[in-house]
C-alpha cells in the first residue's frame, strides 16, 4: 500500500500536469471539475459590434445613456464607426449632453446656435480645460509663494507638511471659486482680442484715424462688459488685479533686489515693458499665461516672451501661422498678415485692458467703493482679493484655525473639485 506521501505527491504532479496544459483554441474550456463551459470574450459580452447594439437603441434612451459618460469617451466612441460619428457630429443627443455636463454660466458665455455640433462642443471643451488649468496653477501658486511665505512668519516652528493637510480644504474652496471668474476672464480677453485685430477699414463705421479706431473699440467694449452680471463682474474686477500684480511678480524683478542678486537669480536683464506683457495677456489669454506660470525662473519666462514676439511676426517667421494657433485660446483660428501686424502693434497700456473700463462701469453702478485704488494690481488689491476667495484673513490666520466655512455652496458648480466635468444637476439654461 503506497504511503500518504506517495500519494500527495502522485496528487501534485497530475495538478500540475492539468494546469500547465493549456486548452485548444477550438475546444471548449475545461474547467477543474471537467465541467464544459461556452468560451467567452475576454470582455464578458458577446462579440457583437458596437453598431449592432448600443447605437440601435431608441434615441431618447441612447441620449440618456450617453450623457454620463465624459468628452474623451464621446470622442472614442465617435471614432468606432461611422453610424456612430454620425450620430454624435450633430443633433439632439450632443444637446442634451451639453444640458448635462456643463453650467448655466459656460453657457451664457458661449451660447450654442440651434443645431449643436461636436466642433463647437469641442471648443467649449478646451476652453473648460484651460480655465481649470489655470485654476489649479494659481491655487498652487497661491499657496506655494504667497500663504506659505506669510504663515511661516507667524509660526516659524509650523510643518510644511502639516500646512499643506490644513491648507487642501481651502485651496479646494478657492479654486471653485476662480473658476467661473476665469471662464468669464478668458471670454472677455478672446472678445477683446477680436476687436482689436478686426477694426473696420471700410464702410460706415470705418475707423480711419486714431481717435475713431479708439472710440469705436471703447464703445464695443461696453457692450462686452454689459453683457456680464454686475455681481459677478465685481468679483472678476479683483480677479483681475490679482492677475495683474501675479504676472507683474514673474516677469518683473523687484526693486529692492541688489546686483548680487539680480546677477544670481538671472534679473540682469532688462525687464519686460507693459507693451509685451499686455499682448501676451490679451492675445495669449490664459493658455499662455498659464504656460508662463509652469516655469520655474525668470530667465525662462524672459526667454519665453523673446520667442514669442520672433515667431508670432509675420515678417520674421515663415510659420508663423502655426505658432498664432498654438500661442493663443482657438488652435483652428485664421488670422491674417494685416492682422497678426495690427496685433503685434498695438502698444496697450496698464489698465486699459479690461480694469479702466470695468472699473468705470462698477462705480457708476455704486458697486464699487469712492475710495477705491485706481492703480492696477497692487499688493492690498491682492489681498483683499485672497481673502475674499478664501473666506477669511488667509495670510493671518492659520488654516487649523479658521472658522467655520459657512459659505453655502454653489450647486452649479459643486463638481469642479474634482476635475471631471462642469457641475450637471442645476443647469436650467433652455437651449
Amino acid at each position: 500500500m503506497p504511503s500518504t506521501a506517495a500519494i500527495i505527491n502522485t496528487w501534485r504532479r497530475g495538478s500540475a500536469t492539468a494546469s500547465s496544459r493549456k486548452p485548444s483554441k477550438t475546444h471548449d474550456i475545461i474547467d477543474e471539475y471537467h465541467v464544459t463551459q461556452p468560451r467567452i470574450a475576454a470582455s464578458g459580452l458577446p462579440n457583437t459590434s458596437l453598431e449592432g447594439s448600443l447605437l440601435q437603441l431608441p434615441p431618447e434612451l441612447l441620449s440618456q445613456i450617453l450623457c454620463h459618460i465624459t468628452f474623451q469617451d464621446l470622442c472614442a466612441i465617435r471614432c468606432t464607426s461611422r453610424l456612430a460619428n454620425d450620430l454624435l457630429s450633430e443633433g439632439d443627443i450632443l444637446r442634451d449632453w451639453l444640458r448635462r455636463n456643463y453650467t448655466a454660466h459656460l453657457l451664457r458665455l458661449y451660447p450654442p446656435s440651434q443645431s449643436v455640433t461636436f466642433a463647437y462642443l469641442s471648443s467649449l471643451q478646451k476652453r473648460y480645460a484651460i480655465a481649470t488649468e489655470a485654476a489649479a496653477l494659481y491655487t498652487e501658486y497661491i499657496e506655494r509663494k504667497i500663504v506659505r511665505h506669510s504663515l511661516m512668519r507667524l509660526s516659524p516652528y509650523l510643518r510644511d507638511a502639516k500646512l499643506k493637510e490644513d491648507y487642501h480644504d481651502v485651496a479646494v474652496l478657492m479654486q471653485e471659486t476662480m473658476l467661473p471668474l476665469l471662464l468669464t476672464v478668458q471670454h472677455y480677453l478672446e472678445s477683446y482680442a477680436a476687436l482689436v485685430v478686426n477694426v473696420p477699414r471700410e464702410g460706415p463705421e470705418s475707423a480711419t484715424d486714431s481717435a475713431t479706431t479708439e472710440d469705436w473699440i471703447l464703445e464695443r467694449e461696453r457692450e462686452i462688459m454689459s453683457s456680464y452680471d454686475l455681481a459677478h463682474l465685481v468679483d472678476v474686477y479683483y480677479l483681475w488685479q490679482f492677475l495683474t500684480w501675479t504676472h507683474n511678480q514673474l516677469v518683473r524683478p523687484p526693486s529692492y533686489a541688489g546686483s548680487f542678486e539680480r546677477r544670481f537669480r538671472g534679473w540682469k536683464t532688462e525687464s519686460l515693458n507693459s507693451h509685451d506683457l499686455n499682448f501676451i495677456t490679451l492675445f495669449g489669454n490664459l493658455n499662455a499665461l498659464s504656460q508662463l506660470l509652469r516655469m520655474k525662473s525668470f530667465r525662462d519666462r524672459q526667454r519665453q516672451v523673446e520667442d514669442w514676439k520672433r515667431v508670432l511676426d509675420s515678417a520674421a517667421c515663415h510659420p508663423w501661422r502655426r505658432h498664432w494657433a498654438s500661442f493663443g485660446l482657438e488652435s483652428g483660428a485664421s488670422i491674417t498678415a494685416e492682422q497678426a501686424e495690427r496685433a503685434l502693434g498695438a502698444k496697450l497700456q496698464d489698465g486699459e485692458v479690461f480694469s479702466h473700463q470695468a472699473g468705470l462701469l462698477l462705480a457708476k453702478r455704486g458697486l464699487l467703493g469712492p475710495g477705491i485704488d485706481t492703480v492696477v494690481g497692487t499688493t492690498q488689491q491682492c489681498t483683499t482679493f485672497l481673502c475674499h476667495i478664501a473666506g477669511y484673513d488667509v495670510l493671518h490666520v492659520l488654516p487649523s484655525h479658521r472658522p467655520p466655512m459657512s459659505r453655502e455652496l454653489d450647486t452649479e458648480w459643486c463638481e469642479v473639485c474634482k476635475f471631471k466635468s462642469l457641475a450637471t444637476a442645476s443647469v436650467t439654461t433652455r437651449l
